[in-house]
Protein backbone atom coordinates (compact mmCIF):
# COMPACT_ATOMS: atom_id res chain seq x y z
CA UNK A 1 0.00 0.00 0.00
CA UNK A 2 2.80 2.41 0.90
CA UNK A 3 4.55 1.59 -2.39
CA UNK A 4 1.36 2.47 -4.34
CA UNK A 5 1.05 5.78 -2.48
CA UNK A 6 4.71 6.52 -3.25
CA UNK A 7 4.13 5.77 -6.93
CA UNK A 8 1.07 8.05 -6.98
CA UNK A 9 2.96 10.86 -5.30
CA UNK A 10 5.88 10.48 -7.71
CA UNK A 11 3.54 10.48 -10.70
CA UNK A 12 1.79 13.63 -9.41
CA UNK A 13 5.14 15.42 -9.04
CA UNK A 14 6.18 14.46 -12.57
CA UNK A 15 2.90 15.76 -13.97
CA UNK A 16 3.25 18.99 -11.99
CA UNK A 17 6.81 19.53 -13.25
CA UNK A 18 5.62 18.88 -16.80
CA UNK A 19 2.89 21.51 -16.48
CA UNK A 20 5.32 24.05 -15.03
CA UNK A 21 7.93 23.52 -17.75
CA UNK A 22 5.29 23.62 -20.49
CA UNK A 23 3.92 26.88 -19.10
CA UNK A 24 7.43 28.30 -18.95
CA UNK A 25 8.02 27.42 -22.60
CA UNK A 26 4.69 28.88 -23.77
CA UNK A 27 4.89 32.10 -21.75
CA UNK A 28 8.66 32.58 -21.67
CA UNK A 29 8.67 33.50 -17.97
CA UNK A 30 10.75 32.33 -15.06
CA UNK A 31 9.75 29.47 -12.77
CA UNK A 32 9.21 32.06 -10.01
CA UNK A 33 7.01 34.12 -12.33
CA UNK A 34 4.60 31.21 -12.83
CA UNK A 35 3.71 31.25 -9.15
CA UNK A 36 3.64 35.02 -8.58
CA UNK A 37 1.72 35.99 -11.71
CA UNK A 38 -1.66 36.25 -10.02
CA UNK A 39 -0.47 37.32 -6.59
CA UNK A 40 -1.12 40.89 -5.54
CA UNK A 41 2.20 42.71 -5.62
CA UNK A 42 3.25 45.98 -4.09
CA UNK A 43 3.01 48.66 -6.75
CA UNK A 44 5.71 51.30 -7.10
CA UNK A 45 3.78 54.04 -8.89
CA UNK A 46 6.75 56.13 -9.94
CA UNK A 47 8.87 53.20 -11.11
CA UNK A 48 10.70 54.38 -14.22
CA UNK A 49 11.37 52.40 -17.35
CA UNK A 50 14.99 51.49 -18.02
CA UNK A 51 17.19 53.95 -19.88
CA UNK A 52 17.35 51.62 -22.89
CA UNK A 53 13.57 51.71 -23.34
CA UNK A 54 12.76 51.61 -27.04
CA UNK A 55 10.07 53.51 -28.91
CA UNK A 56 8.08 50.37 -29.82
CA UNK A 57 7.31 49.73 -26.15
CA UNK A 58 5.53 53.11 -26.02
CA UNK A 59 2.96 51.99 -28.60
CA UNK A 60 0.12 50.89 -26.35
CA UNK A 61 -3.64 50.79 -26.75
CA UNK A 62 -5.95 53.07 -24.86
CA UNK A 63 -8.22 50.04 -24.47
CA UNK A 64 -7.48 46.32 -24.80
CA UNK A 65 -10.75 44.42 -25.28
CA UNK A 66 -11.43 40.70 -25.34
CA UNK A 67 -14.33 39.87 -27.68
CA UNK A 68 -15.81 36.42 -27.16
CA UNK A 69 -18.79 35.54 -29.37
CA UNK A 70 -20.62 38.79 -28.63
CA UNK A 71 -19.41 39.11 -25.04
CA UNK A 72 -16.78 41.69 -24.16
CA UNK A 73 -14.22 42.24 -21.40
CA UNK A 74 -11.96 45.24 -20.87
CA UNK A 75 -8.47 44.08 -19.91
CA UNK A 76 -6.49 46.49 -17.71
CA UNK A 77 -2.74 46.45 -17.30
CA UNK A 78 -2.91 45.58 -13.60
CA UNK A 79 0.04 44.21 -11.66
CA UNK A 80 -1.49 40.76 -11.16
CA UNK A 81 -1.98 40.18 -14.91
CA UNK A 82 0.75 42.48 -16.22
CA UNK A 83 2.73 39.62 -17.74
CA UNK A 84 -0.30 38.45 -19.72
CA UNK A 85 -1.13 41.98 -20.87
CA UNK A 86 2.44 42.61 -22.02
CA UNK A 87 2.62 39.25 -23.79
CA UNK A 88 -0.53 40.01 -25.79
CA UNK A 89 0.93 43.35 -26.90
CA UNK A 90 4.30 41.79 -27.73
CA UNK A 91 2.80 38.97 -29.81
CA UNK A 92 0.56 41.42 -31.67
CA UNK A 93 3.50 43.68 -32.50
CA UNK A 94 5.59 40.71 -33.66
CA UNK A 95 2.84 39.63 -36.07
CA UNK A 96 2.41 43.19 -37.34
CA UNK A 97 6.17 43.45 -37.96
CA UNK A 98 6.02 40.31 -40.13
CA UNK A 99 3.13 41.81 -42.12
CA UNK A 100 4.82 45.18 -42.56
CA UNK A 101 8.13 43.80 -43.80
CA UNK A 102 6.97 41.55 -46.64
CA UNK A 103 3.98 40.51 -48.74
CA UNK A 104 5.46 37.09 -49.43
CA UNK A 105 3.35 34.23 -48.08
CA UNK A 106 0.70 36.60 -46.70
CA UNK A 107 -2.90 36.57 -47.90
CA UNK A 108 -4.85 39.83 -47.62
CA UNK A 109 -8.45 40.92 -47.99
CA UNK A 110 -10.08 44.34 -47.74
CA UNK A 111 -13.39 44.81 -45.89
CA UNK A 112 -15.71 47.73 -45.26
CA UNK A 113 -16.10 49.13 -41.75
CA UNK A 114 -19.31 47.12 -41.41
CA UNK A 115 -17.06 44.07 -40.96
CA UNK A 116 -16.26 45.33 -37.46
CA UNK A 117 -19.58 43.86 -36.27
CA UNK A 118 -18.38 40.40 -37.36
CA UNK A 119 -15.08 40.85 -35.53
CA UNK A 120 -16.70 41.95 -32.30
CA UNK A 121 -19.17 39.08 -32.35
CA UNK A 122 -16.33 36.63 -32.98
CA UNK A 123 -13.33 35.62 -30.89
CA UNK A 124 -10.82 38.46 -31.13
CA UNK A 125 -8.63 40.71 -29.05
CA UNK A 126 -9.02 44.38 -29.93
CA UNK A 127 -6.41 47.10 -29.40
CA UNK A 128 -7.91 50.60 -29.61
CA UNK A 129 -5.20 53.25 -29.89
CA UNK A 130 -5.47 56.73 -28.34
CA UNK A 131 -5.08 58.34 -31.78
CA UNK A 132 -4.81 57.32 -35.42
CA UNK A 133 -1.19 56.36 -36.10
CA UNK A 134 0.18 57.19 -39.52
CA UNK A 135 0.77 53.77 -41.10
CA UNK A 136 4.37 54.40 -42.11
CA UNK A 137 5.29 55.86 -38.72
CA UNK A 138 3.78 52.89 -36.89
CA UNK A 139 5.57 50.42 -39.16
CA UNK A 140 8.89 52.26 -38.84
CA UNK A 141 8.57 52.28 -35.04
CA UNK A 142 8.29 48.48 -35.15
CA UNK A 143 11.49 48.29 -37.19
CA UNK A 144 10.13 47.95 -40.74
CA UNK A 145 12.55 49.97 -42.88
CA UNK A 146 10.27 49.98 -45.93
CA UNK A 147 6.68 49.20 -45.04
CA UNK A 148 4.62 47.17 -47.47
CA UNK A 149 0.86 47.57 -47.98
CA UNK A 150 1.05 51.30 -48.62
CA UNK A 151 -2.66 51.43 -49.42
CA UNK A 152 -3.15 51.58 -45.63
CA UNK A 153 -3.19 55.21 -44.48
CA UNK A 154 -3.69 55.07 -40.71
CA UNK A 155 -3.90 52.50 -37.93
CA UNK A 156 -6.77 53.31 -35.57
CA UNK A 157 -7.01 49.86 -34.02
CA UNK A 158 -5.79 46.30 -34.48
CA UNK A 159 -7.68 43.05 -33.90
CA UNK A 160 -6.35 39.50 -33.77
CA UNK A 161 -8.46 36.37 -34.09
CA UNK A 162 -7.10 34.27 -31.26
CA UNK A 163 -8.25 30.99 -32.82
CA UNK A 164 -6.74 31.72 -36.24
CA UNK A 165 -4.05 34.39 -35.59
CA UNK A 166 -5.58 36.40 -38.43
CA UNK A 167 -4.68 40.09 -38.05
CA UNK A 168 -7.07 42.94 -38.85
CA UNK A 169 -5.92 46.56 -39.23
CA UNK A 170 -8.68 49.18 -38.91
CA UNK A 171 -8.03 52.23 -41.09
CA UNK A 172 -10.78 54.79 -40.57
CA UNK A 173 -9.10 57.24 -42.95
CA UNK A 174 -9.77 54.93 -45.89
CA UNK A 175 -12.92 53.58 -44.21
CA UNK A 176 -11.55 50.04 -44.48
CA UNK A 177 -10.47 47.00 -42.48
CA UNK A 178 -7.51 45.02 -43.85
CA UNK A 179 -7.32 41.30 -43.05
CA UNK A 180 -4.03 39.36 -43.13
CA UNK A 181 -3.49 35.60 -42.89
CA UNK A 182 -0.30 33.55 -43.01
CA UNK A 183 1.27 30.46 -41.50
CA UNK A 184 4.06 32.77 -40.34
CA UNK A 185 1.64 34.61 -38.03
CA UNK A 186 1.94 32.77 -34.73
CA UNK A 187 1.24 33.78 -31.17
CA UNK A 188 0.32 32.58 -27.70
CA UNK A 189 -2.64 34.97 -27.47
CA UNK A 190 -5.17 32.12 -27.22
CA UNK A 191 -3.30 30.74 -24.21
CA UNK A 192 -3.25 34.21 -22.64
CA UNK A 193 -7.00 34.67 -23.21
CA UNK A 194 -7.78 31.25 -21.74
CA UNK A 195 -5.88 32.22 -18.60
CA UNK A 196 -7.83 35.49 -18.34
CA UNK A 197 -11.17 33.70 -18.81
CA UNK A 198 -10.40 31.44 -15.85
CA UNK A 199 -10.28 34.47 -13.56
CA UNK A 200 -13.13 36.75 -12.50
CA UNK A 201 -13.82 39.32 -15.20
CA UNK A 202 -16.49 41.96 -15.67
CA UNK A 203 -18.85 41.81 -18.64
CA UNK A 204 -18.95 44.89 -20.86
CA UNK A 205 -21.11 46.05 -23.75
CA UNK A 206 -20.72 48.47 -26.67
CA UNK A 207 -23.59 50.92 -26.32
CA UNK A 208 -23.65 51.71 -30.05
CA UNK A 209 -24.89 48.14 -30.59
CA UNK A 210 -28.07 49.23 -28.78
CA UNK A 211 -28.34 52.95 -29.68
CA UNK A 212 -25.94 53.81 -32.52
CA UNK A 213 -27.43 57.28 -32.99
CA UNK A 214 -26.68 58.19 -29.35
CA UNK A 215 -23.32 56.50 -28.67
CA UNK A 216 -20.01 56.32 -30.53
CA UNK A 217 -18.58 53.00 -31.66
CA UNK A 218 -16.00 52.87 -28.86
CA UNK A 219 -18.30 53.51 -25.87
CA UNK A 220 -17.70 50.39 -23.77
CA UNK A 221 -19.19 50.12 -20.26
CA UNK A 222 -19.41 47.40 -17.58
CA UNK A 223 -22.86 45.84 -17.24
CA UNK A 224 -22.43 43.60 -14.20
CA UNK A 225 -20.68 46.05 -11.90
CA UNK A 226 -21.77 45.42 -8.31
CA UNK A 227 -23.35 48.11 -6.13
CA UNK A 228 -20.49 47.60 -3.68
CA UNK A 229 -17.68 47.64 -6.28
CA UNK A 230 -14.87 49.88 -5.07
CA UNK A 231 -11.70 51.46 -6.42
CA UNK A 232 -8.80 52.56 -4.28
CA UNK A 233 -8.38 56.21 -3.39
CA UNK A 234 -4.78 57.31 -3.93
CA UNK A 235 -2.55 60.07 -2.63
CA UNK A 236 -0.25 62.02 -4.91
CA UNK A 237 2.72 64.31 -4.52
CA UNK A 238 5.20 66.01 -6.83
CA UNK A 239 8.06 63.86 -8.08
CA UNK A 240 10.45 66.70 -7.17
CA UNK A 241 11.13 68.87 -4.15
CA UNK A 242 13.38 71.80 -3.23
CA UNK A 243 16.28 69.47 -2.44
CA UNK A 244 16.22 67.86 -5.89
CA UNK A 245 15.89 70.99 -8.06
CA UNK A 246 19.62 71.63 -8.47
CA UNK A 247 20.52 68.03 -9.34
CA UNK A 248 17.73 67.99 -11.95
CA UNK A 249 19.09 71.20 -13.50
CA UNK A 250 22.58 69.70 -13.62
CA UNK A 251 21.15 66.65 -15.38
CA UNK A 252 19.71 68.89 -18.10
CA UNK A 253 22.67 71.23 -18.54
CA UNK A 254 25.60 69.10 -17.38
CA UNK A 255 28.83 70.59 -16.10
CA UNK A 256 29.55 72.27 -12.80
CA UNK A 257 26.54 73.27 -10.65
CA UNK A 258 28.35 76.52 -9.83
CA UNK A 259 27.88 77.68 -13.44
CA UNK A 260 24.08 77.59 -13.11
CA UNK A 261 22.08 80.73 -12.37
CA UNK A 262 19.15 80.35 -9.99
CA UNK A 263 16.10 82.60 -9.60
CA UNK A 264 13.15 82.05 -7.25
CA UNK A 265 9.89 83.88 -7.93
CA UNK A 266 7.33 84.80 -5.22
CA UNK A 267 5.27 81.62 -5.87
CA UNK A 268 8.28 79.45 -5.04
CA UNK A 269 8.92 78.42 -8.65
CA UNK A 270 12.66 77.99 -9.27
CA UNK A 271 14.26 78.93 -12.60
CA UNK A 272 17.71 77.73 -13.61
CA UNK A 273 19.71 78.87 -16.64
CA UNK A 274 23.09 77.65 -17.77
CA UNK A 275 26.07 79.98 -17.86
CA UNK A 276 25.96 80.39 -21.64
CA UNK A 277 22.19 81.01 -21.67
CA UNK A 278 21.56 78.17 -24.10
CA UNK A 279 18.52 77.08 -22.16
CA UNK A 280 16.43 77.36 -19.04
CA UNK A 281 14.35 75.14 -16.79
CA UNK A 282 11.41 76.05 -14.50
CA UNK A 283 10.35 73.84 -11.61
CA UNK A 284 7.28 74.62 -9.52
CA UNK A 285 6.30 73.32 -6.09
CA UNK A 286 3.33 71.59 -7.74
CA UNK A 287 5.78 69.45 -9.73
CA UNK A 288 5.49 71.15 -13.13
CA UNK A 289 8.83 71.05 -14.95
CA UNK A 290 9.46 72.96 -18.17
CA UNK A 291 12.76 72.95 -20.06
CA UNK A 292 13.37 75.30 -23.01
CA UNK A 293 16.31 75.15 -25.41
CA UNK A 294 17.07 78.67 -26.69
CA UNK A 295 19.69 77.58 -29.21
CA UNK A 296 17.72 75.36 -31.61
CA UNK A 297 18.45 76.04 -35.28
CA UNK A 298 14.91 77.06 -36.27
CA UNK A 299 15.88 78.98 -39.39
CA UNK A 300 17.96 76.41 -41.26
CA UNK A 301 15.43 73.72 -42.09
CA UNK A 302 16.78 70.18 -42.45
CA UNK A 303 15.79 68.22 -45.52
CA UNK A 304 15.99 64.77 -43.97
CA UNK A 305 14.17 65.35 -40.66
CA UNK A 306 11.39 62.74 -40.23
CA UNK A 307 8.73 61.89 -37.66
CA UNK A 308 10.65 58.72 -36.84
CA UNK A 309 13.70 60.90 -36.06
CA UNK A 310 11.51 62.97 -33.74
CA UNK A 311 10.19 59.86 -31.96
CA UNK A 312 13.75 58.55 -31.50
CA UNK A 313 15.01 61.89 -30.19
CA UNK A 314 12.06 62.26 -27.81
CA UNK A 315 12.39 58.70 -26.48
CA UNK A 316 16.12 59.08 -25.82
CA UNK A 317 15.72 62.52 -24.26
CA UNK A 318 12.99 61.49 -21.81
CA UNK A 319 14.92 58.32 -20.94
CA UNK A 320 17.93 60.48 -20.07
CA UNK A 321 16.00 63.25 -18.33
CA UNK A 322 13.90 61.87 -15.46
CA UNK A 323 12.59 58.85 -17.39
CA UNK A 324 9.15 57.47 -18.23
CA UNK A 325 6.68 56.51 -15.49
CA UNK A 326 5.56 52.90 -15.46
CA UNK A 327 2.93 52.04 -18.11
CA UNK A 328 3.67 55.13 -20.20
CA UNK A 329 2.45 55.32 -23.78
CA UNK A 330 2.33 57.78 -26.69
CA UNK A 331 -1.01 59.61 -26.59
CA UNK A 332 -0.55 61.84 -29.66
CA UNK A 333 1.91 62.94 -32.35
CA UNK A 334 1.41 66.41 -33.82
CA UNK A 335 3.32 67.46 -36.94
CA UNK A 336 4.01 70.94 -38.36
CA UNK A 337 5.34 71.35 -41.90
CA UNK A 338 7.02 74.30 -43.59
CA UNK A 339 7.71 74.47 -47.31
CA UNK A 340 6.25 70.96 -47.66
CA UNK A 341 8.85 69.57 -45.24
CA UNK A 342 8.54 68.45 -41.63
CA UNK A 343 9.59 71.33 -39.39
CA UNK A 344 8.52 70.36 -35.89
CA UNK A 345 6.90 67.46 -34.08
CA UNK A 346 5.22 67.50 -30.66
CA UNK A 347 4.91 64.12 -28.97
CA UNK A 348 2.71 63.66 -25.92
CA UNK A 349 2.69 60.79 -23.43
CA UNK A 350 0.29 59.57 -20.79
CA UNK A 351 0.66 56.93 -18.08
CA UNK A 352 -1.61 54.72 -16.00
CA UNK A 353 -1.83 53.37 -12.47
CA UNK A 354 -2.95 49.73 -12.36
CA UNK A 355 -4.28 50.18 -15.89
CA UNK A 356 -6.29 53.33 -15.04
CA UNK A 357 -5.30 56.60 -16.82
CA UNK A 358 -4.06 59.52 -14.71
CA UNK A 359 -5.51 63.02 -15.10
CA UNK A 360 -3.50 65.77 -13.41
CA UNK A 361 -5.14 68.90 -12.04
CA UNK A 362 -2.98 71.13 -14.23
CA UNK A 363 -4.88 73.20 -16.78
CA UNK A 364 -1.72 74.10 -18.67
CA UNK A 365 -1.14 70.49 -19.73
CA UNK A 366 -3.52 67.92 -21.18
CA UNK A 367 -0.85 65.21 -20.94
CA UNK A 368 1.70 64.63 -18.17
CA UNK A 369 4.68 64.54 -20.59
CA UNK A 370 5.09 66.65 -23.70
CA UNK A 371 8.17 67.20 -25.84
CA UNK A 372 8.61 69.38 -28.92
CA UNK A 373 11.28 68.55 -31.49
CA UNK A 374 12.20 71.32 -33.95
CA UNK A 375 14.47 70.58 -36.88
CA UNK A 376 15.91 67.53 -35.17
CA UNK A 377 16.56 69.18 -31.78
CA UNK A 378 14.66 69.29 -28.50
CA UNK A 379 13.06 72.74 -28.28
CA UNK A 380 10.74 72.28 -25.30
CA UNK A 381 10.10 69.56 -22.71
CA UNK A 382 7.29 69.70 -20.13
CA UNK A 383 6.22 67.17 -17.54
CA UNK A 384 4.07 66.90 -14.43
CA UNK A 385 4.44 63.34 -13.16
CA UNK A 386 3.21 62.44 -9.70
CA UNK A 387 4.40 60.04 -7.02
CA UNK A 388 1.26 57.99 -6.34
CA UNK A 389 0.60 55.82 -3.31
CA UNK A 390 -2.27 53.71 -1.97
CA UNK A 391 -4.24 55.20 0.93
CA UNK A 392 -6.09 52.06 2.02
CA UNK A 393 -9.43 53.80 1.44
CA UNK A 394 -11.90 52.56 -1.18
CA UNK A 395 -14.51 54.47 -3.15
CA UNK A 396 -17.78 52.88 -4.33
CA UNK A 397 -18.24 53.30 -8.07
CA UNK A 398 -21.56 54.39 -9.57
CA UNK A 399 -22.90 52.54 -12.59
CA UNK A 400 -22.16 54.66 -15.68
CA UNK A 401 -25.30 53.72 -17.59
CA UNK A 402 -27.84 54.00 -14.78
CA UNK A 403 -26.48 57.15 -13.15
CA UNK A 404 -23.38 58.85 -14.58
CA UNK A 405 -24.54 59.43 -18.16
CA UNK A 406 -27.94 60.63 -16.89
CA UNK A 407 -26.26 63.21 -14.65
CA UNK A 408 -24.45 64.75 -17.63
CA UNK A 409 -27.53 64.70 -19.86
CA UNK A 410 -29.69 66.32 -17.15
CA UNK A 411 -27.04 68.96 -16.58
CA UNK A 412 -27.04 69.85 -20.28
CA UNK A 413 -30.81 69.62 -20.65
CA UNK A 414 -31.97 71.51 -17.54
CA UNK A 415 -29.10 73.90 -16.85
CA UNK A 416 -27.88 74.58 -20.39
CA UNK A 417 -31.18 74.12 -22.23
CA UNK A 418 -29.61 71.77 -24.79
CA UNK A 419 -31.67 69.15 -26.58
CA UNK A 420 -30.21 65.80 -25.52
CA UNK A 421 -31.10 64.37 -28.93
CA UNK A 422 -28.34 66.62 -30.32
CA UNK A 423 -25.72 65.12 -27.99
CA UNK A 424 -23.69 62.05 -28.85
CA UNK A 425 -21.53 60.30 -26.24
CA UNK A 426 -18.21 59.53 -27.95
CA UNK A 427 -16.45 57.73 -25.11
CA UNK A 428 -16.61 56.96 -21.40
CA UNK A 429 -13.96 55.46 -19.15
CA UNK A 430 -12.70 55.29 -15.60
CA UNK A 431 -9.70 57.41 -14.67
CA UNK A 432 -7.90 58.79 -11.64
CA UNK A 433 -8.24 62.55 -11.18
CA UNK A 434 -5.96 64.65 -9.01
CA UNK A 435 -8.19 66.51 -6.57
CA UNK A 436 -7.08 69.01 -3.94
CA UNK A 437 -9.22 69.52 -0.85
CA UNK A 438 -8.31 71.20 2.44
CA UNK A 439 -4.58 71.08 1.84
CA UNK A 440 -4.39 67.41 0.85
CA UNK A 441 -3.96 66.09 -2.68
CA UNK A 442 -5.68 62.86 -3.65
CA UNK A 443 -6.23 60.81 -6.77
CA UNK A 444 -9.90 59.87 -6.78
CA UNK A 445 -11.76 57.55 -9.20
CA UNK A 446 -13.75 59.47 -11.80
CA UNK A 447 -15.85 58.75 -14.85
CA UNK A 448 -14.68 60.71 -17.89
CA UNK A 449 -17.30 61.31 -20.58
CA UNK A 450 -16.42 62.68 -24.02
CA UNK A 451 -19.44 64.36 -25.58
CA UNK A 452 -19.81 65.38 -29.20
CA UNK A 453 -22.22 67.46 -31.24
CA UNK A 454 -22.59 71.00 -32.55
CA UNK A 455 -24.48 72.42 -29.59
CA UNK A 456 -21.58 73.79 -27.55
CA UNK A 457 -21.77 70.80 -25.23
CA UNK A 458 -18.87 69.00 -26.88
CA UNK A 459 -15.87 68.23 -24.69
CA UNK A 460 -14.76 66.32 -21.63
CA UNK A 461 -16.84 65.93 -18.47
CA UNK A 462 -15.19 64.57 -15.32
CA UNK A 463 -17.49 63.20 -12.60
CA UNK A 464 -16.68 61.87 -9.16
CA UNK A 465 -17.23 58.13 -9.65
CA UNK A 466 -18.63 57.76 -6.12
CA UNK A 467 -20.90 60.80 -5.75
CA UNK A 468 -21.56 61.71 -9.39
CA UNK A 469 -20.61 65.37 -8.78
CA UNK A 470 -19.31 67.06 -11.92
CA UNK A 471 -15.74 68.15 -11.15
CA UNK A 472 -14.82 69.53 -14.56
CA UNK A 473 -16.70 70.44 -17.73
CA UNK A 474 -15.68 72.07 -21.03
CA UNK A 475 -17.27 75.48 -20.44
Amino acid sequence: MKREKLKSATLFCLVLISVILTTQIWLDISIEGIFIMFKKQEVNSNELLSSNNDKASLIKPEKLILNNNGKHTLLLNETEIGLIYDRILEDTKNMLAIIFESKEGIESEKHSMEFMKNLRTGRTIELEYPFAYDYRIYANMLGAAKAQWEEIKTIDSVLVGYDSNAVYIVDKTSDSIYEFRSKALRSSIRVMVDMINRSKTYAYMFLNEVEPEKYGENVLIPINIEDTHTMAKLSSSAETDDDSFESIAVNFFGGDPSTLRRIVDPSGTVVYTDGERRGGIRMSKAGVIEYVNYSTQSKNQKDDFTVLDAVNIATNFVNSHMGFPKDSYISSIEQVAKNNKLYSCTIRYNYRYEGIPIINDETIMDNPIEIEIVNGEVKRYKRVVKDIKMTGEGKIIKNPLDEIIDIVLKRLSYDKNIDIDDIKIKDIQLSYFEYKLEGTTSMIPVWVIEAGGDTGAAGRYILNAESGVILSEPY
